[in-house]
């Protein structure tokens, strides 16, 4: 059996079963809540943030953000999600640890989650940006974005099955 066979193996037998990884591209990483009800996941985001003893620092409405801009400059996105936020916080732990290792990693700081639904009715989504930075520093900010998405795994089960 080849190297790659293996993993093939895993991938069928997921796939077959319905199991769904997040989905990565570069830094970032997605991946779709259990629930089609925003408000519930919204609360879930909060409370899994204050869970780690951080404190949002702004929660930014996205979505209205673009529906507001829209007109003016004709972008098309005004009407890209029904719900769209992103939630702004920082660890002064993986702060400290990040800037010690150089300066410019001030900009990994303040970390984000984004949660969207795009129509009524369709899943809701999270998703975050990684600190792509190696070392101790983005290794701490993975692990607490890891255990912050873990979480909201926990109170909203992640990877809605296939229907």
């Amino acid at each position: 059996m080849t190297a790659g066979r293996p993993l093939l193996h895993t991938a069928l037998v997921a796939l077959a079963l319905g199991i769904t990884w997040p989905a990565r591209a570069g830094d970032l990483v997605a991946q779709s809540l259990e629930t089609r009800d925003y408000p519930l996941a919204r609360q879930v985001v909060v409370e899994a943030i204050q869970d780690e003893g951080l404190v949002l620092s702004g929660i930014s409405d996205f979505g209205d953000m673009l529906r507001r801009t829209d007109a003016d400059l004709d972008h098309g996105a005004g009407q890209r999600f029904r719900h769209a936020e992103v939630f702004a916080f920082c660890s002064v732990t993986v702060a400290a640890t990040l800037v010690r290792e150089s300066a410019d990693r001030i900009a990994y700081c303040p970390l984000t989650l984004a949660l969207y639904q795009e129509k009524p009715g369709s899943p809701v989504r999270l998703t975050y940006r990684q600190p792509g930075s190696p070392g101790p520093g983005g290794d701490a900010g993975r692990a607490l974005l890891a255990r912050i998405a873990a979480r909201i795994g926990d109170l909203l089960p992640l990877a809605i099955p296939a229907r």
